[in-house]
């Protein structure tokens, strides 16, 4: 897989073999929900957006799918659907798409798995929607289809229909949108159950994570039994901390354009200038570039990256991202059910050490998480393993989820 950002997250095999170097975390606190005060208040949602949550606005057959599709039965179809911004509440139009399982839906209906992609890029073309191999997830929805559930995947906000402000990790967006792309795969396939999972990778895993605290509150309607992540961007403040010092590996170099968007776009009065120098400055588009001439330019111009390009040009301008990034982190409230986290030992990406103690307290709010490394793997070849498809079925049947809480 290209060490690039058009596929900054995993390559998702559900039907893939156990990986024997697989282990769980142990735990040996006893966890302690948090008081009321420590939690994260529930961001708004106006009477407009709660009463269009997941509305279908368009639907049109998805015709030039990519044949690894097509080849296990599924019908894909394109879709436009109300959701919610998590900044203040207003409804927005989001892109998606949807992809019904061969034959006959089973008693009660099929059962709907939202999807969470990972970082493709920050313009509209960049939502997968728009592309035949959905920007290299294809096969992890070919993998869905072999379990016989319904698919979606959302855009996100800005991405796909440009309509909103992409914010890129921003976590009650992405957690509503989530959420209400199940609204929307229940109206294109009416013999969907109420009965829904969530699975993402990296910026993804942060949207399902999201998704999981945010389901009791927005998700009414909707039977949530849990969400898998996998390399999840859960809390980077350490990424302001790391810049100062100019100690941030090449990879997280690479994702400090799309963080820097994503400070701006939550700030607007924050100068690029201030975090991005040298070669990541002379460029921007192209460091979030998706498609085109601009990848291949971006995979010539990463060897020109130096340690400095991302240093902060001051304590106070490192202080700003920093407290953005806590901002953003999660967890910030207990989950409304059980989540399985899955991460490599060696991403230089995501430092696993950052995965373990955002779960700790997640613990402490008294979630119920499994926690699986992946000995050796890296951020770009995590196998997802055989597990991941077990677990997301045994919750559909309602057996108990383990926890390393």
């Amino acid at each position: 897989m290209q060490k690039t950002l058009r596929y900054i997250g995993i390559a998702v095999s559900l039907a893939a073999v156990v990986a024997a170097c697989s282990q769980p975390i142990p735990t040996s606190h006893t966890p302690t929900p948090k008081s009321p005060t420590e939690v994260r208040a529930l961001p708004p949602v106006s009477d407009a957006a709660r009463g269009g949550r997941g509305t279908l606005v368009d639907s049109t057959p998805f015709t030039d799918i990519d044949p690894t599709l097509t080849a296990t039965g599924a019908t894909a179809t394109r879709i436009t659907y109300q959701s919610t911004s998590g900044v203040d509440g207003s409804p927005v139009r989001l892109s998606g798409s949807v992809f019904r399982p061969a034959g006959p839906a089973p008693e009660g209906g099929w059962n709907v798995v939202s999807f969470g992609h990972g970082t493709p890029g920050s313009s509209p073309e960049c939502g997968p929607s728009r592309h035949p191999d959905l920007l290299g997830y294809r096969d992890a929805i070919a993998s869905f289809m072999k379990l016989g559930v319904v698919a979606v995947m959302t855009d996100y906000q800005g991405l796909g229909v440009a309509d909103g402000q992409r914010r890129y990790l921003e976590p009650d967006s992405a957690g509503y949108n989530i959420i209400d792309a199940v609204r929307a795969a229940r109206a294109v396939v009416p013999e969907s159950s109420t009965k829904w999972a969530a699975l993402g990778v990296t910026e993804g895993g942060q949207a399902v994570w999201s998704a999981a605290e945010l389901a009791d509150y927005y998700g009414t309607g909707l039977d949530f039994v849990g969400a898998v992540a996998l390399s999840p961007v859960l809390d980077l403040t350490q990424i302001a901390e790391l810049s100062v010092t100019n100690w941030l590996t090449r990879d997280q170099q690479l994702l400090m354009p799309f963080l820097i968007e994503g400070f701006q776009s939550a700030h607007p009065e924050v100068n690029p200038d201030d975090y991005l120098h040298g070669v990541l400055a002379s460029d921007r588009p192209m460091w979030v570039s998706c498609t085109g001439p601009l990848v291949q330019k971006r995979a010539q111009s990463i060897g020109s990256i130096n340690p400095g390009d991302t240093t902060p040009v001051s304590a106070e301008a490192a202080d700003m991202f920093k407290s953005w990034l806590s901002d953003i982190a999660l967890p910030r409230r207990t989950a409304s059910g059980p989540m399985l986290v899955i991460n490599g030992s060696e991403d230089t990406l995501i430092r696993p050490v950052w995965v373990r103690d955002a779960i700790a307290t997640a613990c402490e709010y008294g979630d119920t998480i499994q926690h699986i490394v992946r000995l050796g793997q890296t951020h770009y070849n995590l196998d997802a393993g055989g597990e991941t498809a077990t677990w997301v079925m045994q919750r559909f049947a309602g057996e108990p989820a383990p926890s390393d809480c």
